[in-house]
Order: structure tokens, then C-alpha cells, then sequence
């Protein structure tokens, strides 16, 4: 057995397990498709500063720079109505989706998560005012506690059936609104005397603040580069061995929303941007033309000397250029190449790490707004407005080509070979026919 196929067996005994266990465990899974959803209302909030970019642009126009003296209270509406509020968005998502994995009442679900989170988030100031600071994303991880501890104990009640029950034929609205007394005043005295409890140890301090000093080393572990590059090789090695990296993302997603949404604070008072990396960089320089980076690889099949490798890289050059490479992925294929190993986990991870580093050390701007999916250049021009964004990536193509060229023409040569072999047993085959066609000739028989 070769080295590679013993690492492979080993892979596959330790890594693929985990990745599957961890894509089925239901509060992972319910965190994955929670930040999902969220998507759209961070992008809203990513558009605050390009919206009062405008003044600038219209600059000579009267009309504009009186709207925006008038009604610029309506960006930053939409900064706090989004950004303000992903807590509350997280909260809602996060027990929606358990509670429907369990197939329990979700409305009652989120109704009770959410007056849990109020309960241990809010305060009264002296004017009588709530205080929601931590409504922003200084609360998404403890949004994301409460909410699965919440459903938690709701689906608890529930199977143990510790819930009023009401009458056949009663609705089943008034029926679920019954069951909801006992888990809402077993959670009203959980979290209010949870919340007695910190602030007396404490001295006044509420559970987000404790939740970040907690998970302060975690999160901020992803302003390091050499930890963002275990990251995207960890990412890359799952994929290689045909596993989505989205397992990553219930711990990677969370981080991801809070970096952005501190970025974008940031822009709004022209402070520095704290940090280098946020879904968006990933998505558009992590990713960029799909996981590995494999642009240039698509580009060296599209100039294989061999027909297969030319028509994959043909399939896949349009699907690439909008940062797709399942067809490269499972065309070249990448997946279980040991060949390809080197340059898709190894390169493509230093190529996509690149434009992180130039961030990071102010080369490059840092990212305020997380954009959808968008054709070449764009998205990654869009992370931060910054105009050299497209040469970095030009960059990050040629890197690409460089990098995969040389293993991809040790597959070219041995397809040319596979070919030939194929070629000279096709016309093998053609000459004995031709072979019997005579014999039979001339014995006089005719089939």
C-alpha cells in the first residue's frame, strides 16, 4: 500500500467521521442555517457606507447634499435596525431551526428564547430608558447559548410531558399557548435568578460581557494569520477528501458576523478597521474562483494536450469565474488526487491567504461589506472599495497557474499515454477484423 492511500485510510477512519458527526449534530447544524439566514441582513447593513459614499460622489449636486443633510438618519436607521440588532436575528434563526429539527412548537420556541435573552441582556438606565447594547453583536454568542438552551429546555417539558394539557378539540393555537406556562416560568426563574447570581459575583456585570472575556482568546484567535492559515488548509483537506467545508461554519460563522459588524462600526466613526478577515474575504480571496483557488488549474486543462482535460477545463472556465469549481472539484478530478494534493491544499491555501496578509498589514483595505456572489474582480473589489484590489487577484491567478501547472502536466502525460494505449488496442482491434473479414472471403462464407 502506498503512502498516500495509508494516509487516505487514515484520514478517512479519524476525519470523516468527525465531519459527518458534527454536520448532523443538531445545534451545530441549527447555528450553520441560522447564520445563513442571517445573510441578508448583514448585507443591508454592509450597504450603509457605500450608500453615504453618495454624498461624495454627487459632491456638486445641491439636490443630493440636501437629502443627505435631511434624511441621512434613514442610513443609519438601517445600520441599527441590521448591525444593531443581529442578536435578536440570531436568537430568532438559531431556536426556529432546532426547534423545527426537534418538530416542536416554534413560535413558542423563539418566544421563549427571546425572553430569555432580554432577561439577561437588558438593563434599565436612570431616566427609565432600556439599555440594548448588546442587542449588537457583542450578544451574538450569547444569543447563540440562550437560544439552545432555551429550545433545550422547552423540548424537556414537552417530552416529559411537564405542559398543561388541554381538551380534544380545544385549537391547537390555544392548546400550544397552554403548554408554553410551565417551560416560560421555569425559564423567567432560571434566567432572572442566573442573572441575580453573575451580577452579585460579579459585581453588576451581565452574561454578554462575561461571554466575550471567556471566548476573548477563541475569537480573537482569527486576527492571526498562521491561525487563519490552519483554517483554510483545514477547509481545504476537508474538501479533498470530499467533504463540504461548511462543517466548519457554526464556529467560523459567528466570528465571521462579528468581525464584520465591528468593521463597519469602525468605518461609521473613520476609525481603523479592527480586522483583516470576515465571511466576505473569504468568500472573495479564500475562495476566489472556488475553493484551492483553481483558476489556474481550469486555465492549464483549457491548454492540456489531451481531449478529456481540455473539455473539463472548458465546462469549468464560466462556472469558476463566479467562484463554482465542483465542476474542477470532481472533473479533474481534485478529490482523492494524491497528485493534485500539494498544490490545491498546500498552494491553494498560501494563494488565498495572500490578500489576508496585505490587509492585514495595511497594504490592502480592509473589509466593511460582505457582498453576494459576483463575477471576477467584483466581489473582491466590493469587500472594501480598495482599487487595487483586482491586481492583487490578478496576483492570486498567475500564483494559481504557476502552482498547479507543473502537477497538472504530470496528469496530462499520463492521460496522452492512457490515450495512445487506447488508440493502438482500437486499431488492434480494427486490423484482426479486417484479418476475419478476408479469411471469411476467401473460405466463401458471408455472415
Amino acid at each position: 500500500m502506498s503512502v498516500f492511500a495509508k494516509f487516505e485510510n487514515l484520514i478517512g477512519r479519524i476525519l470523516v467521521p468527525i465531519a459527518e458527526k458534527i454536520d448532523k449534530q443538531p445545534h451545530l447544524s441549527a447555528v450553520k442555517k441560522g447564520m445563513v439566514v442571517l445573510t441578508p441582513i448583514l448585507l443591508l447593513g454592509s450597504m450603509a457606507y457605500p450608500l453615504k459614499a453618495l454624498k461624495n460622489v454627487f459632491s456638486d449636486s445641491v439636490a443630493v447634499q440636501e437629502w443627505f443633510a435631511n434624511n441621512v438618519y434613514l442610513i443609519d436607521l438601517l445600520i441599527k435596525f441590521s448591525l444593531g440588532f443581529i442578536a435578536i436575528y440570531t436568537v430568532i434563526a438559531i431556536a426556529y431551526f432546532l426547534s423545527e429539527g426537534y418538530k416542536i412548537y416554534t413560535v413558542g420556541a423563539i418566544a421563549l428564547s427571546l425572553f430569555a435573552f432580554l432577561i439577561m441582556t437588558t438593563s434599565v438606565n436612570t431616566d427609565g430608558s432600556l439599555d440594548v447594547k448588546f442587542f449588537d453583536s457583542k450578544g451574538l454568542f450569547t444569543a447563540i447559548f440562550i437560544s439552545i438552551a432555551c429550545v433545550e429546555i422547552y423540548r424537556f417539558f414537552t417530552k416529559h410531558k411537564l405542559v398543561i394539557r388541554m381538551p380534544e378539540g380545544v385549537p391547537d393555537f390555544v392548546s400550544s399557548s397552554f403548554e408554553l406556562i410551565t417551560p416560560t416560568a421555569f425559564i423567567a426563574i432560571l434566567f432572572l435568578t442566573l442573572r441575580y447570581f453573575i451580577a452579585d459575583v460579579t459585581g453588576g456585570l451581565l452574561l454578554p460581557e462575561i461571554v466575550m472575556d471567556v471566548l476573548a482568546p477563541v475569537v480573537g484567535s482569527l486576527d492571526n494569520l498562521f491561525v487563519v492559515w490552519f483554517v483554510i488548509m483545514l477547509r481545504l483537506l476537508f474538501w479533498f477528501f470530499g467533504i463540504h467545508s461548511a462543517v466548519l461554519s457554526p464556529i467560523l460563522s459567528p466570528i465571521f458576523v462579528q468581525y464584520l459588524s465591528e468593521n463597519i462600526a469602525a468605518k461609521q466613526i473613520a476609525a481603523e478597521l479592527p480586522h483583516f478577515v470576515t465571511g466576505g474575504t473569504f468568500s472573495a480571496f479564500v475562495n476566489f474562483t472556488g475553493s484551492g483557488v483553481t483558476l489556474g488549474l481550469v486555465i492549464a486543462m483549457m491548454i492540456a494536450k489531451t481531449q478529456r482535460y481540455r473539455k473539463v477545463g472548458q465546462v469549468s472556465l464560466v462556472p469558476s469565474l463566479f467562484g463554482i469549481n465542483e465542476p474542477v472539484l470532481f472533473g479533474a478530478p481534485i478529490i482523492l488526487n494524491p497528485i493534485l494534493f500539494i498544490p490545491f491544499v498546500l498552494g491553494g491555501s498560501l494563494i488565498g491567504l495572500f490578500p489576508l496578509a496585505l490587509m492585514k498589514y495595511g497594504f490592502l483595505a480592509k473589509p466593511f461589506f460582505d457582498p453576494p456572489y459576483l463575477p471576477l474582480f467584483f466581489e473582491g473589489y466590493l469587500t472594501g472599495f480598495d482599487w487595487k484590489t483586482p491586481f492583487v487577484q490578478m496576483i492570486q491567478i498567475v500564483a494559481s497557474f504557476c502552482v498547479y501547472y507543473p502537477f497538472f502536466r504530470i496528469m496530462d502525460k499520463q492521460e496522452m499515454a492512457r490515450e495512445a494505449q487506447l488508440k493502438a488496442e482500437k486499431e488492434k482491434k480494427s486490423v484482426f477484423s479486417k484479418k476475419d473479414e478476408e479469411l471469411l472471403d476467401e473460405l466463401g462464407l458471408d455472415f
